[in-house]
């Protein structure tokens, strides 16, 4: 593999980023890197299709149309149409609502949900290619996570939201990279990202999250057009003593992250968790090993008299709601999860209402569970290879049964991967409601040729 794009270390982060991400081409990379990346492209039209109907996308979406520019770009889901920083906040919002898109552990962040819809919306303002929507896409992602290993993920256990922060960064990267911007422009841009990125961990569990991750995407297509406009930002934005690095990350970052640039790719070697169930990564692990008890034994609900999930004391961090008060608290609560699963064998988009989350019946399955930090399983996931976000699950039953399995990595996690049909099906489900199935195939089928399209704007079905 070429490495004509490795990233110099020994320059400012803005310029390094920059410098990298401008010479990149696609054909730099392996082919699992393309199909990679065409996973996550995928996953995420298909849960932003999911969103469109969700109450805070359709709140988004009414002030993008009063307050933002008419224009080319697609608002997913919709006939309606807006510019691009009006498209990729709308679309961002979308892709994130129901918390079902990707993830990657290195850096804590959701990088396709914040650089996918700026690369969109800037490359059908344009109609870049395919190719180049796909190039950009590779570039954005991949620098997103680079410098979420580079600040480490203390910097998401002190209290900053990462999508949001690094997201913005991302997208600047992916936004620009798509409008073709050289290296001394997406200097800028990127400077003008990182001086505006923002979020602090309180947004987590409230619409302000997927809102956050809409305005991550919107701040890098709004960086990337500002700086071809020529406006400039502090050359060492990351290195000063009031800069990103310092204010942000602690004084810590690993710039010999940034130097695997152009080797190393997260899409190729660590690759993505996709989700099985619309919540917090944090509960894939132990809803499968509870619906693997049940699957095993077969219980009902009203057999089960306790539920103990033993977990990292991380997934206790940010699976912090005992008791939802609203939808989104909903999905960060661990028992209200696994109070869906014992009842209605998962969680679903219907768990997810008002209605459903005072469920008298939910509430009393709720009561049963009780979730166990545990140092033990934080250490297992540290020295091997294959745990990630571990879980223990043990039910009691009425007949006076101990039942107890070890989950070391959800389905879905690169350790057990979900299948490109598998990611279908869901595509498939979260289209459904809004797209004909014979419509939705067409659309898969070009998202796995999406190199080979004329113009960004041939990818999605037009409403229009």
């Amino acid at each position: 593999m070429s490495t004509a794009a490795s990233l110099q270390t020994d320059v400012l982060i803005a310029d390094a980023l920059a410098s990298w991400a401008a010479r990149f081409q696609l054909n730099q990379v392996s082919d699992d890197v393309i199909h990679e990346a065409k996973r996550c492209i995928l996953d995420v039209i298909g849960v932003s299709y999911a969103g469109a109907a969700h109450p805070t996308v359709a709140l988004t979406r009414e002030q993008v149309s009063a307050q933002y520019n008419a224009g080319p770009c697609s608002l997913i889901g919709t006939d309606v149409t807006a510019s691009s920083t009006g498209a990729a906040l709308a679309n961002g919002t979308a892709a994130h609502v129901w918390d079902y898109d990707d993830v990657s552990f290195e850096g804590m962040v959701h990088g396709t949900a914040a650089v996918w819809p700026a690369v969109l919306a800037v490359s059908q303002a344009s109609q870049a290619s395919g190719a180049d929507l796909l190039t950009a896409f590779v570039a954005g992602v991949e620098a997103e996570y680079a410098l979420g290993r580079a600040f480490t993920p203390e910097l998401f256990f002190r209290g900053w939201w990462t999508t949001g922060l690094l997201g913005a960064i991302g997208a600047a990267i992916g936004a620009g990279k798509a409008m073709g911007l050289d290296a001394r422009v997406l200097t800028q841009a990127i400077g003008i990202a990182a001086a505006q990125a923002t979020g602090p961990y309180v947004l987590v569990g409230t619409p302000i999250k997927p809102y956050a991750c809409g305005r991550a995407a919107e701040a890098g297509v709004q960086a990337a057009n500002f700086a071809l406009a020529g406006l400039t930002a502090p050359d060492d934005v990351f290195e000063h003593e009031q800069g990103f690095t310092a204010m942000f990350g602690d004084r810590t970052f690993f710039a010999d992250e940034l130097a695997k640039l152009g080797d190393r790719f997260v899409l190729e070697t660590s690759r993505l968790t996709f989700k099985r169930y619309p919540v917090c990564a944090g509960a894939q692990g132990s809803v499968e090993a509870v619906l693997d008890l049940i699957a095993e034994h077969g219980l009902t609900a009203d057999q089960v008299t306790k539920v103990r999930c033993e977990v990292t004391p991380a997934i206790s961090h940010y699976m912090q709601y005992r008791v939802p008060r609203d939808t989104t608290e909903a999905q960060f609560s661990l028992p209200y999860c696994i109070a869906c699963a014992l009842l209605f064998g998962g969680i679903t988009f219907q768990h997810l209402t008002e209605a459903a989350i005072r469920n008298p019946r939910t509430l009393d399955e709720l009561a049963k569970v009780e979730v166990v930090p545990s140092e033990t399983l934080a250490e297992q996931e540290k020295s091997h290879e294959d745990h990630i976000e571990p879980a223990i699950a043990t039910i009691w039953t009425v007949d006076g049964r101990e039942l107890r399995t070890v989950n070391r990595a959800a389905t879905g996690t690169p350790q057990q991967p979900i299948s490109d049909s598998e990611l279908e099906a869901k595509f498939l489900a979260c289209t459904a409601p809004s797209m004909m199935p014979d419509e939705a195939k067409s659309l898969i089928a070009r998202i796995w040729k999406l190199e080979t399209l004329g113009s960004a704007l041939a990818l999605l079905p037009s409403k229009r």
